[in-house]
């Protein structure tokens, strides 16, 4: 019965592991899209994830260039004066030339710029809230699924 069991529990879960994986448009939902992925190019209208109801995105552009992606984030609200890319406690003892400081856009809105591994991955981000003085971390997640057509090689 033991023998039976050994064989029969792998064999569930390869078959759990494979139905739970779907293909869209040839790319698995396991895998993230770096820059190899993608075309060198600009992208507006990326939506973003947020963890956070304080955090949120209203618009993204990224530009993949030299094998990297660079997103611009536009946010809601004019509470943070800082990003970084990593986590609160990483951006304590980053050196402040890592931080992307605000740039104000056509509408006032406060713009960010900072370097992402891949689209579909949860990417740490250190927000510095002026008024509280204190770094908070976030997670951004960039969808793919809102790339335009030509984007993915």
């Amino acid at each position: 019965m033991k023998k039976l069991i050994g064989i029969i529990m792998p064999l569930f879960l390869c078959i759990f592991l494979f139905s739970c994986q779907t293909e869209e448009d040839g790319i698995s939902k396991f895998e993230f899209l770096n820059a190899s992925a993608l075309n060198a190019g600009t992208y507006a209208g990326i939506e973003v994830e947020s963890n956070s109801s304080m955090f949120k995105v209203t618009d993204c552009t990224i530009n993949v260039e030299d094998e990297k992606i660079y997103a611009t984030v536009t946010l809601s609200g004019k509470g943070y004066g800082k990003l970084f890319a990593g986590t609160a406690q990483e951006a304590q003892k980053a050196d402040e030339s890592l931080y992307s400081l605000f740039t104000e856009n056509a509408d006032g809105k406060y713009e960010y710029t900072i370097e992402i591994e891949a689209l579909d991955k949860e990417v740490p981000c250190a927000a510095w809230s002026t008024r509280k003085e204190k770094w908070y971390d976030r997670t951004l997640i960039f969808k793919s699924d809102s790339l335009r057509d030509g984007a993915i090689k």
